[in-house]
């Protein structure tokens, strides 16, 4: 009889052409290959995290340029300060 030793072996099949053809568990394959995908995953998920971060940095830190330069970029003229256009003494007449 075919199949009456084959306690804890998985089943196998004859193929028309003679061939043995044996199915075979992959639970270990597909742990491996599912350990694989979460570990490029988390990288992926890692370096998109880290560009979002340095995006926002960067634009944080125009921000605070923008707000130095356009108050620096004043010509103290309303101000009154000392060196102001305002102060300007006209060119004497010899």
């Amino acid at each position: 009889m075919p199949g009456a030793g084959d306690g804890g072996k998985a089943p196998a099949r004859w193929l028309g052409t003679g061939l043995l053809v044996e199915e075979v568990d992959n639970t270990v394959t597909l742990i491996i290959l599912a350990v694989v995908g979460g570990v490029i995953g988390l990288l992926i998920l890692i370096l998109l995290i880290k560009k979002l971060v340095i995006f926002i940095l960067k634009k944080t830190r125009e921000k605070k340029k923008e707000c130095l330069v356009s108050s620096s970029g004043n010509d103290n003229t309303e101000n009154g300060l000392p060196g102001s256009k305002a102060e300007e003494k006209p060119p004497s007449k010899v």
